[in-house]
């Protein structure tokens, strides 16, 4: 009996992921201003690239992978501490609005993912508030998409930018 490799077995529950995004988006609502993009072009994008390359992993990758340990037990370890701070991120956006949270996750994000690197500070902090506010401000004032400003700014009666 053949062993299933696991970049198939990834590549499906990758293709299984970009139809529930797409299958999720087709409800959202449209209110199409003029010419502008909309609330579902940047999800439909997003599933078409997670598909594209689970099916060019699959394609390319499956045949070179070797059966070796995919994730040893650090590994892993490593891998649920990234999951927790996800869902963190998600729930701290929900109070505390998508700017803080994005630089905030950011910083922690790249914490976790250096490992035992020596990485410079101030870079981390600099890029974390860079990329932070070019998201929140490329899609509240470049696309007019509301991202979420926090419950606990809304209950203090503090207008986020």
């Amino acid at each position: 009996m053949k062993k299933i490799k696991k970049t198939y077995i990834a590549g499906v529950l990758c293709l299984i992921l970009a139809g529930w995004i797409a299958w999720q988006t087709s409800m959202i609502p449209e209110r199409l201003v003029s010419n502008e993009p909309g609330p579902k072009m940047f999800p439909y994008f997003s599933a078409a690239g997670i598909a594209i390359f689970a099916v060019l992993s699959m394609i390319f990758d499956a045949p070179k992978e070797a059966n070796k340990e995919y994730l040893n037990q650090a590994g892993w370890k490593r891998m649920a501490i990234i999951m927790g701070e996800v869902l963190g991120f998600c729930i701290a956006m929900h109070y505390i609005g998508f700017w803080i949270s994005s630089v905030l996750g950011m910083l922690i994000f790249i914490w976790t993912l250096k490992g035992e690197k020596k990485i410079n500070r101030v870079f981390a902090v600099c890029f974390s508030v860079g990329l932070g506010s070019l998201c929140y401000f490329g899609f509240t004032r470049g696309f007019h998409i509301p991202l979420p400003v926090g419950e606990i700014w809304n209950m203090l009666g503090i207008n986020m930018l």
